[in-house]
């Protein structure tokens, strides 16, 4: 790309224009030359040559003022916005002219394809906020089923039992081999419908957490703001993300250790609770055993929350990429559902939210992550 010169320098013009100069010198050297030959006094030689100096420097001058002048115009254009830059100086000749038009045209098809381009967008965020909902009512129907199958293997769990001990007392508790190892098999497969449960559970949970990050993925690449700024409580946030994500975390056998605050920071709180859901599902699903531990602290004018767990952790050549979109690093090829979204939403809605947030990470120890709030106030960036 050439370099942009905001002055107007009389070299540029000099190479601009430096046929006409010649031409301008020529004619002034035939001239004195015939005066010469036509045996012109030393004296009128010398006046002629100091008259076609003083035209050849008044040329100059002239063309330089109108160069400079053009040049100025530019540069202020540069300066202005850029809805705003289309409007160029008068075009003086047919060349400027000609280029009034091409950049007129370039303009024209600009605002063609953006406008085209907002349009497309617009029609696949609707699309896949309608996909959103709509897959959000046979989700609710599959918890609904799941919930009625799991009450109905609980009734059949609890009349075996009853049915076992019934038969226990009216053998003398003798129920012999047969009996026991029908017994026996009857409790495993009632285990393993009931483990097949949870595991569907599980799968189901992931599956709405996908449609949700799907969803704020189109949110946060829009252009709007969907953002709702309000005094939030974050203890409030903190126990609805605990509590949805209780059910993983007794299954895993993973502990969980919050004292609670009563801090309330500016955000949205919609979107503040995806952020925690994102790094406390990601804390969960690297940690096989452990505990996840919530804390709270402020420094100054700043709030922090941080996420600290001790699984397997991230190694250092991966830790300064977690943030960037699609990134999935080692862990994430190891976890071949991986997406590298979740975080790089995180970042994106701290930083149009105004909030902070980092991650340290040690191989074999664990994970902390801190988002950091303004206590002053809120800071909403586009």
């Amino acid at each position: 790309m050439a370099k942009i010169q905001n002055k107007p320098h009389l070299t540029n013009f000099i190479k601009q224009n430096y046929i006409w100069i010649l031409m301008i010198v020529t004619m002034s050297c035939i001239h004195l030359l015939y005066m010469y030959l036509i045996g012109a006094r030393k004296q009128d030689l010398v006046y002629a040559a100091v008259l076609d100096a003083i035209l050849l420097l008044i040329t100059v001058l002239v063309g330089f003022f109108r160069y400079s002048s053009k040049v100025k115009a530019l540069s202020n254009a540069l300066k202005r916005p850029l809805e705003e830059q289309a409007q160029l100086p008068e075009a003086t000749d047919d060349v400027e002219i000609l280029y009034h038009r091409l950049l007129e045209n370039q303009s024209i098809a600009r605002s063609e394809s953006e406008s085209s381009a907002a349009i497309r967008q617009s029609q696949m965020r609707d699309y896949y906020s309608m996909w959103v909902h709509q897959i959000k009512t046979p989700i609710s129907a599959m918890k609904l089923l799941l919930e009625a199958e799991r009450e109905e293997l609980g009734q059949l769990i609890c009349d075996d039992e009853q049915s076992q001990c019934h038969i226990g007392d009216m053998t003398g508790g003798n129920i012999g081999a047969a009996g026991l190892n029908a017994a026996l098999k009857q409790q495993a497969v009632l285990t393993e419908l009931s483990d097949n449960m949870d595991s569907f559970e599980d799968e189901l949970f992931r599956i709405e957490e996908y449609v949700s990050m799907a969803l704020q993925y189109q949110r946060v690449s829009s252009t709007e703001n969907d953002f709702v700024l309000e005094k939030v409580s974050v203890d409030g946030v903190i126990r609805d993300t605990i509590k949805k994500y209780a059910k993983i975390m007794i299954r895993r056998h993973i502990g969980i250790n919050y004292s609670g605050t009563g801090q309330e920071v500016y955000t949205d709180g919609k979107w503040i609770a995806f952020m925690l859901e994102q790094i406390l599902s990601n804390a969960i699903k690297y940690t096989p055993h452990g505990v996840v531990t919530i804390e709270t602290a402020e420094e100054k004018d700043r709030f922090f929350i941080t996420i600290k767990d001790t699984g397997i952790g991230i190694k250092a050549e991966d830790l300064p990429r977690v943030f960037e979109k699609g990134y999935t690093g080692y862990n994430g090829h190891a976890d071949k559902k991986a997406t590298g979204i979740g975080l790089y939403l995180c970042r994106q809605m701290a930083d149009k939210l105004g909030h902070t947030i980092r991650m340290e990470s040690e191989i074999g120890k664990g994970t902390k992550v801190w988002i950091g709030f303004d206590l002053d106030y809120a800071d909403v960036r586009d």
